[in-house]
């Protein structure tokens, strides 16, 4: 008896009705043959996702590509270091631009190492749309709280200070 299109196949539940879940040889075929992360729609279409700059939408790569290789259990415990970050693409002088550009946007949370704790361990980064598997708490999605306004305002603020910090800019003007 052959099946008509698009119905369901698999195990029978109780009523003997399939129960949708594949079984056996069907189920390999299905399955996602590597590992994979989801982007949902509403993160994909916000201010904070579409503002990111190429060095940090490089950083957020590489995070998830840390957060795959974990299959999705070490979110909150998540490693870049400056030389991986380097092999990703990102430049050494833009690194940690594009970690106070993501810790903005609200993509990401960090529990900070390295100098600044007076240890030799690395960051560890976790992406506010999955669940924090560290401390078992949800998404936080700080993402959202984000607007194309705010972001506006922290870029100048930024270009302000870059131009107060830069050799470049003596007196206003370039050398």
């Amino acid at each position: 008896m052959s099946r008509p299109p698009g119905s369901r196949f698999g195990k029978p539940d109780h009523t003997g009705r399939s129960s949708g879940k594949l079984i056996g040889r069907l189920k390999k075929l299905k399955a996602p043959k590597t590992p994979f992360a989801w982007l949902h729609r509403e993160l994909v279409t916000s201010a904070a996702w579409r503002a990111r700059s190429i060095h940090t939408a490089r950083f957020i790569d590489a995070l998830l590509v840390d957060h795959m290789n974990h299959a999705g259990t070490e979110n909150g415990n998540l490693m870049a270091t400056y030389d991986q970050m380097v092999a990703w693409g990102i430049g050494r002088r833009f690194v940690n631009d594009a970690i106070a550009e993501a810790l903005f946007l609200g993509l990401t949370r960090v529990d900070p190492g390295g100098r600044w704790v007076n240890t030799n361990q690395p960051s560890r980064y976790c992406l506010t749309w999955f669940y924090n598997d560290r401390d078992d708490t949800p998404a936080t999605d700080d993402w959202k709280k984000v607007t194309k306004e705010a972001i506006k305002k922290w870029r100048k603020g930024r270009r302000r200070r870059a131009k107060k910090t830069d050799p470049r800019f003596t007196h206003g003007a370039l050398r």
